[in-house]
Parts: C-alpha cells; structure tokens; sequence
C-alpha cells in the first residue's frame, strides 16, 4: 500500500494518508520499537477499513520507517497479502 502523505503528530505519533483511503487519515503511535494503528479518522468517501487494511498500513508504515526488524517480532506478525 502506498504512503500518500505523512505528518509527525505529538508524542511520537505519525499521521498516514494512504493511496486507498486517500480521504481518511490513520494515526499510528510507536511501541515497543515500532509503529501500530492508533486511529483512523475515517471518511465516508473512502470504502470501509477492514483489519487487513489495517495489517497493511502497518507493513508499509514500518517499511517507510525502517522499522520492520522490531515489527517481525511482534507475536501476532504476519506480512500481509496484497489481496
């Protein structure tokens, strides 16, 4: 998935605009070394987030910023397909 836009927020959070939701706007917050999602402010003019959306904003948020090695090791990792 791409990465469209991103802003830095407070307290280490990071705002994404992704290329499939580019109306919604996903506030990941850094754990244990790496980036989850947060929250989505979510518009109406983008289809609905499924949790394999959310596997994917993770993956390509990581990748972006190099933090992939810290989120592989997470307990529930799985790379997610591009279905």
């Amino acid at each position: 998935m791409k990465i469209l836009q991103m802003s830095y927020k407070k307290r280490g959070t990071i705002e994404f605009v992704f290329e499939d939701f580019p109306h919604s706007k996903v506030t990941m917050a850094p754990i244990k070394g790496y980036y989850f999602v947060r929250a989505i402010k979510w518009s109406r003019r983008d289809r609905a987030v499924t949790r394999h959306d959310l596997e994917k904003f993770e993956w390509a948020a990581n990748q972006a910023l190099g933090t992939t090695a810290f989120y592989r090791k997470r307990k529930a990792f799985r790379i997610p397909s591009s279905q």
